[in-house]
């Protein structure tokens, strides 16, 4: 008599995330939820979501997807020490700069931390004052520490090289919007609710409002098309610290009425539906979440040629790219884009396509169990790094 199958055994995986503020949700922390809604879907996986500074917003996405969470304050330290075995914790996976800090503090102080197998995801540093030089060259010090060490953007893979452990690229994924068709229909009604006219083209900007993002830029592209094009509006959508400094530019660059900021809002595809073009001019990124996003509503895309973004847009068969820091070039690539709708349908349907066959959350989540594999493999084996 054959032997019933013994199940599969059930990785707890520990995700280690130290969230942005309230009000400025990042690329990073959605990447968590989203991959770890993606792992709770199967059947050898059971996430729980460490995040010691959990801001109301955040944690109301956690708990919406029903995620285990652990939120016992960023500096209560004698409450780490023996969590690890009091969830059953099998490997711990880290998301950021003050993720990788807390972990690599606990592996020193705790063997329950210590002798479990280490995943660090590197989603970008930002390298633009000495301050976050330093913060960027300790984060990835903390992260030598892992058996694995997982870049976002092939670009960000050679800054993780050179020690021991096993470096692998996992781009990101972002969730097919599945009520896409329903909300092409309502781009009117959106439009009106924010009191955009029903004639304008609309460039939009998703994402935080800090300073590496560069939506200055994009508002001074837009000054420079005004003449050329005075249906233009300016969407963005995002929080974060630099808004008051946005609303100051805007008036200075005579743009009032022309821009609308929206704030956090919890479903971009209201949004990304309503535009007629995403622009990222970001200076950094990796694989940023927007313009995955963009690809997936069947947006077109006009980005700064930073981090993997070329790679993304098949090296601008399926976006438009230009280089950073150029306010003219960007206005005088928007102005091509809209010029050209036919194009810009086209880049659109290529951009829908390639997200589809390599940026959805199940190809991240294949890529990301592989890394877990050969973290558990190399713990066997007691490969530490």
């Amino acid at each position: 008599m054959t032997p019933p199958r013994q199940p599969p055994p059930t990785h707890r995986v520990l995700h280690v995330i130290v969230p942005q503020r309230e009000g400025a949700i990042g690329g990073a922390d959605l990447h968590v939820l989203d991959l770890a809604v993606a792992q709770q879907q199967t059947r050898d996986h059971r996430p729980v979501i460490l995040t010691p500074r959990a801001p109301d917003d955040y944690l109301q996405r956690l708990h919406q997807a029903d995620l285990e969470i652990l939120s016992p304050g960023l500096f209560r330290l004698d409450h780490y020490i023996d969590l690890p075995r009091q969830r059953g914790i099998t490997l711990i996976h880290t998301h950021g700069y003050e993720a990788n800090y807390l972990v690599a503090a606990m592996r020193t102080m705790s063997r329950r931390w210590s002798h479990l197998p280490l995943v660090v995801t590197a989603h970008g540093w930002i390298e633009t004052t000495p301050r976050l030089r330093l913060q960027s060259r300790l984060d990835r010090c903390c992260g030598t520490l892992a058996e694995v060490r997982i870049a976002t953007a092939a670009r960000h893979g050679p800054k993780l090289r050179g020690s021991r452990g096993v470096v692998i690229t996992v781009p990101n994924g972002v969730p097919d919007p599945a009520r896409l068709p329903a909300m092409r229909h309502a781009r009117a009604p959106f439009r009106r609710s924010l009191g955009i006219p029903p004639q304008a083209t609309i460039v939009g900007s998703v994402g935080r409002l800090s300073p590496e993002k560069r939506l200055d830029l994009l508002l001074a592209a837009t000054q420079r098309l005004i003449h050329h094009r005075q249906d233009i509006h300016v969407l963005v959508v995002g929080g974060g610290d630099q808004r008051t400094q946005l609303e100051s530019l805007t008036e200075r660059l005579g743009l009032l009425g022309k821009v609308t900021l929206t704030g956090l809002l919890r479903d971009v595809t209201p949004a990304l539906t309503a535009m007629d073009v995403l622009v990222q001019p970001s200076d950094t990124e990796g694989t940023p979440r927007s313009v995955l996003e963009a690809m997936a509503h069947q947006v077109p895309i006009l980005a700064t040629d930073v981090g993997d973004v070329a790679e993304l847009l098949d090296h601008g068969r399926c976006g438009a790219l230009v280089p950073p820091g150029d306010a003219d070039l960007l206005a005088q690539a928007l102005h091509r884009l809209l010029a050209n709708p036919a194009q810009a349908r086209d880049l659109a349907r290529c951009a829908r396509s390639r997200y589809e066959a390599q940026y959805t959350i199940e190809v991240m989540r294949c890529g990301v169990d592989k890394g877990y594999q050969i973290a558990y493999t190399a713990h066997r084996q007691g490969r530490r790094p």
